[in-house]
C-alpha cells in the first residue's frame, strides 16, 4: 500500500495515477478519514496518559469520579476510532501502487508496448495442430477424465508429457540455482493476512479458493509469490546482499473473470504447476533486480528455442500491486498468436508496507522493495514446445537443452 502521508502531500499525482489504472477511489474521503484518525489517536493517547498518571497517585473521591468518566470517554473514543480506522484502511487498500516512469499509460492490454521480438517462427509446410489435438493424438492429455473427476478446466497429463514437465523443472531449477536463488518448499494454504499483504486481496478475492470458511479460514495460493513474500513478514532484514528465493507449487485459481476464454486445452485451468521467484532488496537496487529477473526468464526461453515478445505492460493491464511489469509472450502456432508465458514485476515497497518488511542499513530502518517473476508456467511452456516443435509426421521433437534430462528426444505415437 502507499504511505498515507505521501498521498496527502501528493494528492494530484496520486489521483492521476489512480485514473491511469482505470480504478476509482474517493481520495477526499480517504484523506478526511486520515486526518480524523490522527486527531482521534492523539486525543486517545492524551487521555490514556492522564489515566496512567493518576493511577500512580493516591486517588481522592473527586479523582476517582474523574477517572470513571475518563474511562468511559476512552471506551467511546476507541469504538469510534475503530470505525474510522476500518473505513480508512478499506479505502487505502484500494489505492494502487505508483507507476514507475517508464510504465506505459493505457486502458487495456491493447496498449501494452512490445519492446522486442526474439527468435523466428518455425517454418511449417504442413497443416499444424494445436496442443490439444497433439495431446490426444499422442496420448498425452486427457481433459475428458479430468472434467469427469473435477469439472471444467481440469485435466490429466500423461506419459511423455509428464516426463517433459519434470525435465523443464530440472532445467529451470539448475538455472535458478546458478543465478543465486535459494529453493523453498512452501505451504499451499495461507491466512487472509498473507493475501492482503501481497495485494491479492481485495482486488482478486473472487479468483481465490477459500477452504472451510468459518473454521480454518484458509486460502489456496494462486502463486508461490504469496508464501515466499510472507516468509519475511514483520522481519528486519540485512540486505547487504539481495535475498532471492524460488519455489515450485501448484497454482489454484477460480478463473471467475475468464468465463468463456481459452476453454479448449490446458492454457487456462483451475490448477497448474508454476515455478515462481521473488527478491527482497534495497530500493536503490530494485530496477537492476527487475532487469536481472527479466534476463533470467529470457535466457530460459532462448535456450528452449521458443520465439517470444518482451512486453512492457501498460497501466490499465497492470493490476494494483506492480509499479512496472514485463510479460514474455511465446509464439503458439496452434493459436496463430503470441500468448503470455511468464511475467515479472517490480512492486517497490507496496507489499513491504502491508507486511511490515523493513531493512536495516547503517542504523536506518525503512521498507524494502520486493519483486516477483514467473520463471516458468509449466503448462503454457509445454504448449509452446508441443506446437513449435511438432513435425509433419505428427511427432514432437524435444528442445536440445532438455535432452540431458530425458531418455527420449522425440515424442511419437
Amino acid at each position: 500500500m502507499l504511505d498515507p502521508k505521501f498521498i496527502k502531500e501528493n494528492k494530484a499525482k496520486v489521483e492521476a495515477n489512480i485514473k491511469s489504472r482505470g480504478v476509482q477511489v474517493d481520495l477526499d474521503r480517504l484523506l478526511h478519514l486520515y486526518d480524523q484518525r490522527n486527531t482521534e489517536l492523539l486525543d486517545l493517547e492524551q487521555k490514556r496518559n492522564t489515566r496512567n498518571k493518576n493511577s500512580k497517585t493516591k486517588p481522592t473521591p473527586e479523582i476517582i469520579a474523574e477517572m470513571k468518566a475518563l474511562g468511559e470517554d476512552i471506551n467511546t473514543l476507541e469504538m469510534d476510532l475503530k470505525v474510522v480506522e476500518d473505513e480508512f484502511m478499506d479505502l487505502l487498500y484500494q489505492v494502487p501502487n505508483m507507476n514507475l516512469v517508464d510504465t506505459p499509460i493505457g486502458a487495456s492490454d491493447q496498449d501494452n508496448k512490445i519492446l522486442r521480438t526474439v527468435g523466428e517462427m518455425p517454418e511449417m509446410d504442413f497443416m499444424t495442430l494445436d496442443h490439444m489435438a497433439l495431446g490426444q493424438q499422442l496420448d498425452l492429455i486427457d481433459a475428458e477424465k479430468g472434467a469427469t473427476l473435477s469439472g471444467a478446466r481440469f485435466w490429466y497429463l500423461k506419459n511423455e508429457l509428464v516426463d517433459l514437465e519434470m525435465a523443464l523443472i530440472n532445467f529451470a531449477w539448475k538455472k535458478l540455482r546458478q543465478a543465486g536463488f535459494k529453493p523453498m518448499a512452501v505451504p499451499h494454504l495461507v491466512r487472509e493476512r498473507a493475501m492482503f499483504g501481497t495485494g491479492f486481496f481485495p482486488a482478486e478475492m473472487n479468483e481465490i479458493y477459500k477452504v472451510n470458511p468459518g473454521e480454518d479460514d484458509l486460502f489456496l495460493i494462486g502463486t508461490a509469490e504469496v508464501p515466499l513474500i510472507n516468509y519475511h513478514a514483520d522481519d528486519l532484514l540485512d540486505l547487504s546482499e539481495p535475498k532471492k528465493y524460488f519455489a515450485l507449487t501448484p497454482a489454484y485459481r477460480r478463473e471467475a473473470g475468464s468465463y468463456g476464454k481459452d476453454t479448449k486445452g490446458i492454457l487456462r485451468g483451475h490448477q497448474f504447476d508454476k515455478i515462481e521467484m521473488v527478491i527482497f532488496c534495497e530500493p536503490s537496487q530494485s530496477e537492476n533486480m527487475h532487469q536481472e529477473i527479466l534476463k533470467l526468464e529470457e535466457d530460459i526461453y532462448k535456450a528452449l528455442g521458443l520465439p517470444y515478445h518482451v512486453v512492457n505492460i501498460c497501466t490499465g493491464d497492470l493490476g494494483p500491486v506492480a509499479a512496472k511489469k514485463y510479460d514474455l509472450e511465446a509464439w503458439m502456432p496452434g493459436q496463430n498468436q503470441y500468448r503470455e508465458i511468464t511475467s515479472c514485476s517490480n512492486t517497490t515497497d507496496f507489499q513491504a508496507r502491508r507486511l511490515n518488511i523493513k531493512y536495516n542499513k547503517d542504523g536506518h530502518k525503512d521498507y524494502c522493495h520486493t519483486l516477483n517473476g514467473t520463471v516458468m508456467a509449466l503448462g503454457r511452456t509445454m504448449i509452446a514446445i508441443m506446437e513449435n516443435y511438432q513435425t509433419k509426421e505428427g511427432t514432437i521433437k524435444i528442445p536440445e537443452v532438455l535432452h540431458e534430462y530425458l531418455d527420449f528426444k522425440e515424442i511419437k505415437k
